[in-house]
């Protein structure tokens, strides 16, 4: 007569081995939705850079340079040799430093006759991680 033996030990085996495939694919998604949301951030934070820059440009083309103006217009500080604008951690306008979550500089590199340039920087306030630059020139306006 021949014993049967039970099959018990290759089921729990192969339950062991489900549920170990079934954790890793689990880790797998986890990860890819922490990336997919740190990219996000990323790209928010970009997209957001490029509207407070480009609104800094065409108010300063507008304004041909008139730092006071620009700032009249749009808000921010008129330092030295340029604006800077602080924004919360939503992108809302801030009035002060403290607040900021991130900030935009406008820094005039050349005054011409008839042709006038500088820089515009977007960056994280806290870390100061560069997020966003472009350049922008304007026409002077001839005196009459």
């Amino acid at each position: 007569m021949q014993e049967k033996q039970s099959k018990a030990p290759l089921v729990l085996m192969e339950q062991v081995i489900m549920v170990l495939v079934f954790a890793l694919a689990a880790a797998l998604c986890v990860q890819a939705f922490v990336k997919a949301r740190s990219i996000s951030v990323h790209l928010s934070e970009e997209n957001h850079a490029m509207n407070v820059s480009q609104t800094l440009a065409e108010t300063l083309k507008a304004y041909h340079g008139d730092l006071d103006a620009v700032c009249d217009r749009i808000g921010g500080e008129v330092k030295e040799d340029g604006i800077i604008l602080y924004y919360d951690s939503d992108w809302n306008p801030a009035s002060a430093e403290e607040e900021a979550g991130f900030e935009a500089s406008f820094v005039q590199k050349d005054i011409g006759k008839l042709c006038s340039y500088g820089e515009i920087t977007v960056s994280d306030a806290e870390n100061g991680r560069e997020i966003s630059s472009m350049e922008v020139a304007w026409q002077e306006v001839e005196d009459e």
